[in-house]
């Protein structure tokens, strides 16, 4: 397994697309993977998660 972090940040969405919707897209499709989920600054969101080889 390979621990990987995904950053989001809100001001590099598209106009209309909210950072709270893409996180949660990304969790759903991690599923069970997911090993944290930490707020970083007022508009980013770090995701650590686990990936197998």
């Amino acid at each position: 397994m390979i621990h990987k972090i995904r950053y989001f940040e809100a001001n590099k969405l598209a106009a209309g697309v909210y950072l709270q919707d893409t996180v949660n897209d990304f969790l759903a499709e991690k599923g069970d993977k997911i090993i944290a989920v930490h707020p970083v600054m007022e508009h980013s969101i770090l995701v650590h998660y686990k990936e197998d080889f």
